[in-house]
């Protein structure tokens, strides 16, 4: 090597790589970076799943006006079941009420695949043809494992569902219902039961009608009555029967008779305990014991006055 060369060796070091601070700085920025950006994925995530589920009410709420224009505006029964009172079809078929039970592949869930699979024997599928419709993206319940559910919704007991009362507290008919733009057809419900359909166990399912309120004696089937819903204001059994559902943070999703669908946000927090507590074996009789007219007097009041039913005003 001549001197030259040499020289150029010694005056011409490799370039230093990063300092420990550095290193710390560059991590730390990235950490503020992702801190920014992950919340603001979240709701946009958020915000993509709550349209996806007013499209599917939207579309159960248009489903409901044709039955019910091709059927002599005779409504869908909110009943689950494979036959009802009025021996007309339900909206759909619940799992272990299925006519005959399908052999669920190996790669799906059996309380995904019996739910999607009911829905098609109900009387809203010839409307609306995509099954999962029955499932809202923000419902996370079928990945619990303990405790799976698939199908958010239901259709409010007063919708043609229950058992005949005196005075008949239900609709029959679409021109019974007065306000339709108030009036609630179906709801997101998280009130799972468990079940055991043929071979399959722990078939956990938003079992029947979505009855929002109880009385002294809610199975016999007695409807509030107006001024100011008095029925419900005396008594500390008055209250929730079945719970809602706080899928969106702390709302849930509702369709309408007019067509149109909406989220409504929840006030009470006894209304959001219950809407969120997760123990099947337990939670009809939590939500009774505190989702009380006292405990959720604003979100009761809300659901109580858009409850269609030809008893009121």
């Amino acid at each position: 090597m001549n001197v030259d060369n040499k020289r150029k060796s010694v005056e011409t070091p490799n370039p230093p790589g990063f300092t420990l601070i550095e290193l710390l700085v560059v991590i730390a920025i990235i950490a503020i970076l992702a801190a920014l950006i992950l919340p603001a994925l979240n709701a946009a995530k958020r915000r993509a799943a709550l349209a996806v589920c007013l499209s599917n009410q939207r579309q159960f709420a248009l489903a409901w006006t044709q039955f019910a224009d091709d059927h002599n505006n005779y409504i869908v029964s909110a009943l689950q079941l494979n036959d009802t009172d009025d021996s007309l079809w339900s909206w759909r078929v619940q799992p272990n009420d299925l006519p005959n039970v399908p052999t669920v592949p190996a790669n799906e869930l059996p309380v995904q695949c019996l739910d999607d699979y009911g829905f098609t024997l109900g009387g809203l599928f010839p409307y609306c043809k995509g099954p999962d419709i029955i499932h809202c993206p923000a419902d996370t319940r079928y990945s619990l494992g303990l405790y799976p559910a698939w199908c958010s919704y239901s259709m409010n007991d007063n919708m043609n569902g229950g058992a005949a009362a005196s005075p008949d507290y239900r609709i029959h008919f679409s021109y019974q219902i007065k306000h339709p733009s108030e009036r609630i057809v179906i709801e997101e419900e998280n009130d799972p039961r468990p079940f055991g359909v043929g071979s399959y166990q722990n078939i956990y399912e938003n079992d029947n009608t979505w009855w929002p309120y109880q009385t002294s004696n809610p199975a016999g089937g007695v409807a509030p009555v107006p001024p100011q819903f008095q029925t419900f204001q005396g008594g500390s059994t008055a209250g929730w029967y079945d719970a809602p559902a706080a899928y969106h943070l702390t709302g849930g999703t509702f369709s309408f008779c007019d067509g149109h669908a909406e989220e409504h946000k929840w006030i009470d927090p006894i209304t959001l305990y219950c809407a969120n507590y997760s123990d099947p074996n337990t939670k009809v009789n939590v939500v009774k014991a505190q989702g009380t007219w006292a405990n959720c007097k604003d979100d009761l009041y809300w659901v109580y006055s858009h409850i269609a039913t030809p008893l009121w005003p």
